[in-house]
């Protein structure tokens, strides 16, 4: 057997190889992409909450954002300090119709800040009014003018 013979063989051995590897690659990115594509593995998709908690998660949300504007409001007529955060995100509802106390914080001192809704697009400002802001001790600081 010649030493072209060997070399030969040796050669198309190594192509069988590449094409092995080179169409095996194929297939498994087809079936990846099939797998992710098309078929959704449970553990890549969240799973959906119940219309109960996605009400509580959506009425959060709603207050979070009601105290976040009265507390901007608050701070922009330089009632609260501007490094003035949120001591917490929910509220608490008064006597009044729409009305609702906002509690916020800052190193030195607590204030609530109570809100009037005044229309239900919370993302405008126009539509919570800024009523009153006191400090925790019942030291009121402001307070409009009915």
């Amino acid at each position: 057997m010649s030493q072209q013979d060997q070399n030969g063989r040796a050669l198309s051995r190594e192509w069988a190889a590449a094409r092995i590897i080179v169409i095996g690659g194929v297939v498994v990115a087809i079936a990846a992409v099939l797998y992710f594509g098309w078929i959704k593995p449970t553990w890549l998709t969240k799973p959906q909450a119940s219309p109960e908690v996605q009400r509580a998660q959506e009425e959060a949300q709603a207050e979070l954002q009601l105290c976040s504007t009265g507390l901007k409001t608050a701070q922009s007529f330089g009632i609260v300090p501007p490094y003035g955060k949120l001591a917490r995100p929910l509220i608490q509802k008064t006597d009044v119709t729409r009305r609702y106390a906002c509690f916020a914080q800052t190193p030195a001192t607590k204030y609530v800040v109570a809100v009037d809704l005044v229309c239900r697009n919370l993302t405008d400002s126009r539509c919570v009014s800024l009523y009153s802001v006191s400090q925790a001790d019942g030291t009121v600081l402001y307070q409009r003018q009915n």
